[in-house]
């Protein structure tokens, strides 16, 4: 059965397996605000439900996801209610994300920047079309680092490669990405689907109290990391969409938006 969960984005059950698509390609799959918190409601019900044995996320078009759009960086920026909801909502997506039971493969079919770049961080397997590459663009505009980056990233790569990447907003691409750790692996254009299917399929055929029990173990890691990091994390961030760096940022982009029209 497939089914919309909003125009945004799409759910396909295929048994076992649940595939969801961020589904607006021609915007390069932003994250609007009212995504975010539907992801997080969404990540709630894979977690009670048993029929549930993989998931596997991917994006429309030519994207993953380039990252929150426009008009939510604008918001988080101009009304701090709006940021401390996010924030908010940031840390509820986390610890949902690392409650659901089961395996969840990010299947990577083109930029992953920003928030895409925090649900590959959140999956707990990555396969990287050959043309797809990573951003963590957090700093470029005035923020801290990403909330799913900072918790995950210093165990996943190297903590001179992790800040690296964060302090420069660099482009990592897929092959380099497995290299430092940051994704499993690199697949021909167009195969990212076909080869997380069929890892799903091999996943699927083993007890579910198994994969939960054992995925339960390695994400006390990240989840250790939600009471410290993470809420420093929050607490930084919320001073910096407010700041005068980020709010100087998302006036030029209004700016050029405007000049464009």
């Amino acid at each position: 059965m497939t089914g919309p969960a909003g125009d945004d984005l799409l759910i396909e059950d295929r048994g076992a397996i649940r595939i969801l698509t961020l589904n607006r390609p021609d915007d390069r799959n932003p994250a609007s605000t009212a995504l975010l918190f539907r992801l997080t409601r969404i990540a709630r019900e894979l977690a009670l439900d048993e029929t549930v044995r993989a998931v596997i996320l991917t994006g429309a078009g030519k994207a993953f996801s380039a990252g929150g759009d426009f008009q939510h960086f604008v918001a988080t920026a101009k009304d701090p209610a709006v940021a401390r909801e996010t924030i908010a909502n940031g840390r509820d997506f986390i610890t949902a994300m690392l409650d659901v039971p089961v395996p969840v493969i990010a299947a990577v079919n083109g930029a992953a920047v920003g928030f895409g770049a925090t649900l590959l961080a959140l999956s707990d397997i990555v396969i990287m079309a050959e043309n797809a590459f990573i951003i963590e663009p957090h700093v470029n505009v005035g923020l801290v680092i990403g909330d799913g980056i900072s918790v995950t990233w210093p165990f996943l790569a190297s903590l001179h490669k992790a800040k690296e990447l964060a302090f420069t907003g660099d482009r990592l691409l897929a092959a380099d990405a497995v290299a430092c750790g940051l994704a499993n692996k690199v697949v021909p254009a167009g195969e990212q689907l076909n080869e997380a299917l069929a890892m799903a399929e091999r996943i699927v055929r083993h007890p579910r109290t198994a994969l939960a029990g054992s995925k339960k173990l390695f994400n006390m890691y990240a989840k250790s990391m939600v009471d410290t990091v993470l809420q420093a994390q929050m607490d930084l961030q919320f001073v910096q969409t407010q700041g005068p760096d980020h709010g100087r940022i998302v006036q030029s982009m209004i700016d050029a938006q405007n000049r464009n029209r």
